[in-house]
């Protein structure tokens, strides 16, 4: 895990010291080490040292901060191949690469025993194999990968750049422009540092952004293109149904789980778990107890909410060790502002979530946990939200797989970056079971009779996802756990009532709202399928946004975000 980011000058200035602004606002993302690569040299720091950045000068720069997690203290970026042709940066992890480096190993030197050095050998290789065709060669190259990854490669005779995302999008990069420069970077702040402000984008998952020159010197042209990675397949708009009955639909569904966490798990000794005490995060909690010799789980909310009720309940029974970081109300109103800047958003929906996570989290940062996982993405793939059944009864089974794979292709935007950049900022690396592409690809084959049935006879069959809870009970998960219904995290932790409570303390509530501000919000963008959609399939209120709530986070937001987010 690291912080990425690049700046090319449009005007031959040296732009090598707004790559130190642009670190520095970020430095949690990377803490263990700092790189840059100029047009002539790469250099590295232990520390982020004013005087490391003031001494290059270049007008086409790569920089990386990074967090040691495999690899150990050796392992610092950018690489460069072997030729000398190619410079890479990489955000994530590669599941595979001991496979990989060892069919390399005999072409090509290793400096570091990480898993993205394998990454330039293997584009390395295929760069030489399509003469010098440096998309040709990411394309081959990510073909092989599993895992998940930003990728920046330089071609070091041109000064070309290729970023690259990987087909979920559960890393991000953000790239903008103006008159003197392009630049990219993993948070949209690395640009603000910079006052870049207009015309910022994520680079969409499954994308190549391709950063070449025109024929003058300074001169870019920047240009999108679709790239297949080996996640095409479980985002593609059709899906054959392969797994028609309960039993073969558990067994594929047990052998791709198991495999998931164990590649997310492999060589560590301790582990932390994002725990809610929901059938997603407690069935990941107990496969890993399995896989690793300390397994912690957090869990975070108001005093005597659910969640922390539940998760104490939860975690005595199944021996799991839970550690609690109960929030008061003020120490939440405290946590907004910053909650704010970490996910660069001043959304309801996102910052009511953000809230409990980022508590969370931040004391498994506080004991030494280095990695986690949770448990997003199983309602997506297996129907787990209460109006997909609503949607079934109005529109049928075939209407139904075409919204979960939408919520999936949305994920990136409604919960990954968001995630990304809360354990991020207290330097912790997220991995997500749910999403490795294989299991992806293996529950959405499942036919979605067996996951959301309505109208049934047992009570348990009808929460939906059926296959997810009946592995639960299978793997040794009581039944009264694996069917618990699960309240949304803003609720279950008691934030979203909490949050309005904030709000009219401050002066904001119903009266307040004006019929202007109702059609400015009305212009916002809804995030989640339960904003997106959730609400016209469901009788209760609590999926809308409410007006008094979101005025007084944008109030909050104002000396923080700049003004061009709320546009």
């Amino acid at each position: 895990m690291c912080g990425i980011v690049g700046i090319l000058s449009k005007k031959g200035e040296n732009v090598a010291p707004l790559i130190e602004k642009m670190l520095t606002c970020m430095k949690n993302r990377g803490p263990d080490g700092v790189g840059l690569a100029t047009e002539d040299e790469i250099v590295y720091s232990k520390t982020f040292d004013k005087l490391f950045f003031a001494q290059a000068n270049a007008y086409n720069v790569l920089g990386h901060s990074r967090l040691a997690i495999v690899g150990g203290s050796c392992g610092s970026q950018p690489f460069i191949s072997c030729d000398n042709k190619l410079v890479l940066e990489h955000n994530g992890e590669i599941y595979n690469h001991r496979e990989l480096r060892k069919s390399l190993e005999a072409r090509h030197k290793f400096t570091t025993s990480t898993d993205s050095e394998v990454i330039i050998h293997l584009i390395e290789d295929h760069y030489e194999k399509t003469k010098g065709n440096l998309l040709e060669a990411v394309k081959r190259t990510v073909f092989q990968l599993d895992g998940i990854y930003v990728l920046a490669i330089r071609e070091q005779s041109t000064g070309n750049i290729i970023l690259v995302r990987d087909g979920i999008g559960v890393r991000q990069i953000y790239y903008g422009e103006n008159d003197r420069f392009i630049a990219f970077g993993s948070e949209k702040k690395a640009l603000w540092n910079i006052k870049m402000f207009n015309k910022i984008e994520r680079l969409l998952p499954g994308y190549a952004l391709t950063i070449s020159r025109t024929g003058n010197e300074h001169a870019y042209n920047t240009t999108l293109y679709p790239i297949t990675v080996n996640t095409s397949k479980s985002i593609r708009t059709k899906y054959p149904i392969t797994y028609k009955d309960i039993d073969s639909a558990l067994d594929a569904y047990n052998d791709a789980l198991i495999q998931s966490v164990e590649k997310r798990v492999r060589d560590f000794s301790r582990i932390g778990i994002v725990f809610s005490g929901g059938i997603d995060s407690v069935i990941v909690a107990y496969l890993a107890k399995q896989m690793v010799p300390d397994v912690i789980c957090y869990t975070s909310g108001i005093k005597d909410s659910n969640d922390i009720t539940n998760s104490i309940e939860i975690a005595e029974k199944l021996d799991l060790h839970l550690e609690i970081n109960q929030l008061s109300e003020n120490e939440v109103e405290k946590m907004i502002p910053e909650i704010i800047n970490v996910i660069e958003d001043d959304n309801m929906g996102q910052v009511e979530v953000a809230i409990p996570i980022y508590a969370a989290v931040k004391l498994a940062r506080e004991q030494g946990i280095r990695v986690m996982l949770t448990g997003q993405g199983a309602d997506e793939i297996f129907g787990g939200y209460s109006w997909y059944s609503k949607i079934v009864q109005k529109y049928g089974y075939d209407k139904i797989l075409e919204y979960m794979i939408k919520d999936v292709k949305l994920l990136y935007k409604e919960t990954l970056e968001r995630e990304d950049k809360i354990t991020m900022s207290q330097s912790v690396e997220l991995r997500e079971p749910f999403l490795d592409p294989h299991l992806i690809d293996t529950v959405l084959r499942i036919d979605p009779r067996l996951n959301i049935q309505n109208g049934g006879t047992d009570i348990y069959d009808n929460l939906g996802k059926r296959v997810h809870r009946r592995l639960a009970e299978k793997l040794g998960i009581p039944k009264e756990i694996a069917y618990r219904i699960k309240e949304a995290a803003q609720h279950g932790s008691g934030i979203h009532n909490l949050l309005d409570s904030l709000a009219r303390k401050n002066g904001f509530s119903e009266t307040s709202v004006k019929s202007s501000y109702l059609d400015k919000l009305g212009k916002r963008e809804l995030m989640g399928s339960s904003q997106r959609y959730g609400h016209l399939f469901e009788s209760e209120k609590i999926w809308n946004i409410e007006p008094h709530i979101q005025m007084y986070l944008e109030d909050i937001a104002t000396n923080i975000l700049p003004t061009i987010t709320k546009q």
